[in-house]
């Protein structure tokens, strides 16, 4: 983000559990910014860098409701095992 410029942000972490016996996956891990403008006027984008997956969401065209409510359906993906992240490779 450039200097100053106003972003609210909140993260969630889920665990994915294996009930084959195997080692977990690591917990997923993603981010989501409000901020006051995206690129080519876009109203969300998602910015992945190693170890956090990040939704930059334009706060002029994203409803705090709609933030919270894509929050709630990352949260039940990763919960029930449809989106991991495969940082290191595994």
């Amino acid at each position: 983000m450039a200097d100053g410029e106003n972003t609210e942000r909140e993260a969630r972490t889920e665990g994915q559990d294996d009930s084959r016996g195997e080692q977990p996956d690591p917990p997923a891990e993603f981010h989501m910014e409000l901020v006051d403008s995206l690129p080519g006027g876009r109203a969300v984008m998602g910015v992945e860098q190693e170890g956090t997956f990040t939704w930059l969401a334009d706060r002029h065209h994203v409803s705090r409701q709609a933030r919270e409510e894509l929050l709630d359906q990352l949260t039940r993906i990763v919960r029930e095992g449809w989106w991991t992240q495969n940082w290191h490779g595994r």
